[in-house]
């Protein structure tokens, strides 16, 4: 079959009549985003298998705009198909008359067939029917492809196994393997009626048909276990495989993030143990007094000098209150005239202390007891506790000259600051140290920071080699481990299922051997000869269809490879792999990339792509060869992900295969920046094609106003 000629009327942006007319090899349809290189292939699209619906938004804008309310005009696509030597015509439109402004009404929805045979004679037939023989909807289904998403025509379980049944051979078995299982069915039925006849075997034939059902059953339930194992082990394995290339990675990034952990937690340890609450060191610990010693030593001079002034002062009250003569006299006397040093100093507490142990601390000397020293002493006690018992006996009226002893406040005060001079002294070597042990572990600190970095930055590193978040980086390797226990436990569990079938199997055959020969003794021999005739030809159907699908597939993958290869010449590409196995009684016909024998890790869309493409053309390769015809393939954008200089390269393939194929395609059009001027590079003069077109919309145009639209078909 070859489409000779496409005619677009009135459709979305084709205004009036618009003819692609194609050859029979490679028609190459240019055309940048939004000039009507897709709403081509749509049309088409419309002509197989549209439906009359909203037909209103398929009118050309431009068209409806230029006629007057009341009129009409016809939508309409048109394929003209050349097919064993005659002609059909195959036209799908509907009529549109402008109601008002922007908006029309549809009518006369219609799809016309016309047939044209080698003498040039017409014939008009039921459009749909022309089509579905011209071009069966199944291979249809499989020739009309939408961006690269759609040509994976393989995800559904059965796809491929209906490719399979519409191409291959086997398909020519299945009326004969049904018929022959019914007439086996019957026969064994024949069979076992005639057996049952004989009382003597009939409990024994019934419990062999018990126990064989029973098997049959168990039979049933481990393959449905199986085959469920199976399907978790090919999860797994791919889970595992989506791991590897990353457990490297999450592995090392495991050791990174301990070593942060680690480090950052010295950080935190060392900054809990800077001490920089300095204001509260000022107050709390006195580092205020750090220069106190001057200030106290001019404060001790002052008190010196004032206590002195007031002892003289008291001296010269008491001499005026006429203290006893032998008081005095004896100060005198003790003192020779000079100032006595005020009483109670040295205090009670010394004075008691140095009489004990008959040492005078104050000249350090020795003042044994009955020495003029030791004497000395005692009467100064002496005088101390009379001047308090005087002081408590003193009456109201004897004032004394000081009221309040705030000088011996001072004295005190004084002594007491001398005390702590020597802790005093040391504020400032504290301070220092503390200075210097908070600048330590700043540098501590410091140093961890950039070895952090350091880490931070490997770890940015992996994360930035790597296509996954850090938490499932991480969650990888946790993962990873856990997948290979449960492939460990599937591999154990299929091995068990598989071992179990065997086992029922076995079991199966013996029991079934064991009917046999009841029925050989028991039934008539006409049936039993008949029954085995009819078991022995079903089984050749069975197994001929199987092979025939095992056949099929594998020119399957060997001619899928051969294209791949060619596709992608020069370039690693793995190999196409078909796997046929059984699903509930249903066979499943898989495809998948590997390398070495192993699923292809992330293959990247390129040659995803050219995978698909290459089994798209075995397909329609091995349909040639069995049907003997030749169906056109359309493509929209098929290579977006491919680059110029690759899509070259498969455009010069496919150019040397042999079926019609139509592919719409943005690439070797370059638009001026100055300018904003459209054109076609150089380097589509090297590609090789039959014939091809460039779509692209008429100029000026508004681009907010499809009123202005038009798409102009130009033939190279």
């Amino acid at each position: 079959m070859i489409i000779r000629k496409i005619q677009i009327d009135n459709y979305l942006c084709y205004y009036d009549t618009n003819t692609f007319e194609l050859s029979e090899g490679l028609n190459i349809i240019l055309g940048e985003n939004g000039e009507g290189k897709t709403k081509f292939f749509e049309s088409v699209d419309w002509l197989f298998n549209g439906e009359n619906r909203e037909l209103d938004m398929l009118v050309s804008a431009k068209k409806l705009d230029e006629t007057e309310i009341g009129g009409s005009f016809r939508v309409r696509v048109s394929m003209t198909v050349e097919q064993y030597g005659e002609k059909s015509i195959i036209t799908k439109s509907f009529l549109a008359k402008k109601e008002k402004q922007n908006e029309c009404s549809t009518s006369s929805f219609m799809i016309e067939g016309i047939s044209e045979n080698s003498s040039g004679e017409r014939t008009q037939i039921d459009g749909h029917d022309l089509l579905d023989r011209i071009f069966p909807f199944q291979i249809r289904k499989y020739s009309m492809f939408k961006g690269e998403a759609d040509l994976n025509i393989f995800e559904s379980d059965n796809a491929l196994t209906n490719l399979i049944n519409l191409f291959s051979e086997a398909k020519h078995y299945d009326k004969y393997s049904e018929k022959g299982s019914l007439l086996y069915e019957k026969a064994e039925k024949a069979v076992e009626d005639s057996s049952k006849l004989d009382k003597k075997n009939e409990v024994l034939y019934k419990k062999i048909e018990a126990e064989i059902k029973y098997l049959e059953n168990e039979k049933e339930k481990y393959l449905v276990h199986l085959a469920s194992t199976e399907e978790e082990i090919r999860k797994i394995e791919g889970n595992l495989q989506l791991a590897e290339s990353h457990v490297s990675n999450a592995d090392a990034l495991e050791t990174l993030n301990k070593r942060i952990k680690e480090i950052e937690e010295k950080i935190s340890h060392l900054t809990g143990r800077i001490d920089e609450n300095y204001t509260t060191s000022l107050f709390d610990e006195n580092w205020i007094l750090v220069n106190f010693e001057s200030f106290h030593k001019e404060f001790a001079e002052k008190v010196s000098i004032h206590s002195k002034t007031r002892r003289e002062l008291q001296s010269d009250h008491d001499k005026q209150k006429g203290i006893k003569e032998g008081v005095k006299k004896a100060k005198a006397e003790l003192l020779n005239n000079v100032v006595p040093l005020p009483i109670g100093v040295p205090s009670k507490f010394h004075m008691e202390e140095m009489l004990n142990d008959e040492f005078c601390k104050v000249c350090n000397r020795e003042a044994k007891k009955g020495s003029a020293e030791y004497e000395f002493m005692m009467k100064r006690l002496k005088n101390y506790l009379e001047s308090q018992a005087i002081e408590e006996n003193n009456s109201e009226n004897d004032e004394p000259l000081f009221k309040f002893d705030y000088t011996n406040r001072l004295d005190n005060l004084s002594i007491s600051h001398e005390d702590n001079l020597k802790n005093l002294r040391l504020i400032r070597t504290k301070i220092k140290e503390v200075f210097e042990y908070n600048d330590e572990r700043k540098k501590d600190i410091e140093e961890l920071n950039e070895q952090l970095d350091k880490e931070k930055l490997e770890r940015d590193r992996i994360l930035g080699n790597s296509s996954i978040a850090e938490e499932k980086l991480i969650d990888v390797l946790k993962n990873y481990n856990a997948w290979q226990k449960d492939l460990i436990n599937r591999n154990q569990d299929q091995t068990g299922y598989t071992t179990k079938i065997k086992s029922l199997l076995s079991e199966l055959k013996e029991k079934k051997e064991e009917k046999d020969k009841i029925d050989t003794s028991s039934a008539n021999s006409f049936l039993i000869k008949t029954r085995n005739i009819l078991r022995d030809i079903e089984t050749i159907f069975i197994d001929t269809k199987e092979n025939k699908f095992d056949e099929f597939i594998e020119k399957l993958q060997t001619k899928s490879n051969n294209f791949f290869k060619t596709i992608n010449i020069d370039a690693f590409t793995g190999t196409i792999i078909f796997t046929r196995r059984n699903k509930v009684n249903r066979t499943i016909v898989e495809v998948e990339l590997q390398e070495d024998g192993r699923t292809f890790y992330r293959p990247n869309q390129s040659l995803l792509t050219s995978m698909h493409i290459s089994i798209l053309f075995a397909i329609s390769e091995l349909a040639s060869e069995i049907k003997e015809e030749n169906f056109p393939m359309i493509f929209d954008a098929p290579t977006s992900s491919f680059g110029e200089n690759k899509t070259a390269q498969f455009l010069n393939l496919i150019f040397e295969t042999e079926n019609q194929k139509i592919l719409l395609i943005k690439d070797f059009l370059y638009t001026d920046k100055v300018t904003n001027i459209l054109s076609i590079k150089k380097e589509f003069e090297n590609v090789r094609r039959d014939k091809a077109f460039w779509v692209k919309i008429e100029r000026p145009f508004d681009a907010n106003n499809l009123k202005t639209i038009n798409s102009q078909v130009i033939t190279l």
